[in-house]
């Protein structure tokens, strides 16, 4: 059975997609589109389709099977939209939307289609997550403290709060969405944040380091640091603290876990990317959407924990999550 693609924005995670999708037998890529003309040359030159600058014109014209959109947070205008009045089932890079009123109009537009959806949140992928998983429903974790400090990334538009969301909802969103994903739903969040480090950065405005305490519905509670100041190398991943264990969960990477009389080391070894492209083309091929490990409407459960994060940090103050 052939896989129409087509690609809204051409960018490095479009083009991580695009070759993984490459692997999967079935797949055609159909059309690229971009604002950035050149860059959908490049992507169709390498992989197929025909190139766009206007998505509304591509989706018009060609018949897609599936859609992805691999945007900036701030350029969701009406794809996801779109998508859904023309029936077409699409994957959508983290996070999916700045604006939480919109991306619930969203939410409720894909039950009504009751279309198959997915979110680029590649970590629930791992093999690594699936071993240590079944230890969560013991009852005796106590807390975790996760990471994701670093540099900051390059592009432009990170920088600014506005347009990225700040590294909370752009980029340590993986970190809360593992710690949903492991855990369950968070009921509150208190945050701090710090500025100042980063003076020698033109047009910046989003905070250098932050620590959000999260409490969940069964009483666990953690905190998730941020930060994008270091000039060396950083921490990312969740140290998690049982009663008869220490998991250290490296992202992408490793688990450690430390049972006092041994000490397991497991490595990643599979390709992510493809394990959710796989899983996402071969949900819609079977109608399928319990293969997906990450939809739409978990998405949006992270989102909104991201952006609470957010809340707590301006007002200074514990914010309740409501979904």
């Amino acid at each position: 059975m052939e896989i129409k693609v087509g690609f809204i924005g051409c960018g490095g995670i479009a083009n991580a997609h695009m070759n993984a999708l490459s692997k999967i037998e079935g797949v055609k890529f159909v059309g690229m589109c971009d604002i950035d003309e050149n860059r959908a040359k490049i992507a169709s030159e390498k992989f197929g389709g025909e190139v766009y600058t206007d998505y509304e014109k591509m989706l018009s014209e060609l018949n897609l099977d599936v859609c992805y959109i691999c945007l900036p947070p701030f350029a969701h205008k009406g794809q996801e939209e779109l998508c859904i009045e023309k029936g077409i089932p699409f994957l959508v890079e983290k996070p999916i939307h700045l604006n939480k009123n919109k991306a619930k109009k969203i939410l409720e537009k894909i039950k009504e289609k009751n279309l198959i959806t997915a979110v680029g949140y590649q970590d629930r992928y791992q093999d690594i997550i699936d071993y240590i998983k079944p230890f969560f429903s013991e009852g005796n974790l106590g807390f975790f403290t996760g990471w994701w400090v670093g540099g900051m990334p390059g592009v432009y538009w990170w920088r600014r709060k506005e347009m990225s969301g700040g590294q909370v909802v752009e980029q340590t969103t993986h970190i809360f969405d593992m710690s949903r994903y492991l855990l369950g739903e968070p009921v509150e969040v208190f945050a701090v944040k710090k500025t100042g480090l980063m003076m020698d950065v033109e047009n910046y405005d989003v905070e250098d380091a932050s620590a959000v305490s999260v409490y969940f519905e069964d009483g666990t509670f953690g905190i998730i640091f941020s930060g994008c100041f270091l000039k060396v190398p950083g921490k990312c991943g969740i140290d998690f603290y049982f009663k008869d264990k220490v998991i250290e969960y490296t992202e992408r990477y490793k688990i450690k876990i430390n049972y006092g009389n041994k000490i397991e080391e497991i490595y990643e070894k599979g390709d992510l990317l493809l394990k959710e492209n796989t899983a996402f083309i071969e949900a819609v091929k079977t109608k399928n959407p319990s293969l997906i490990k990450s939809s739409y409407e978990d998405a949006y459960k992270t989102l909104i924990f991201t952006l609470c994060a957010n809340e707590a940090m301006e007002k200074k103050k514990v914010i309740k999550i409501k979904y």
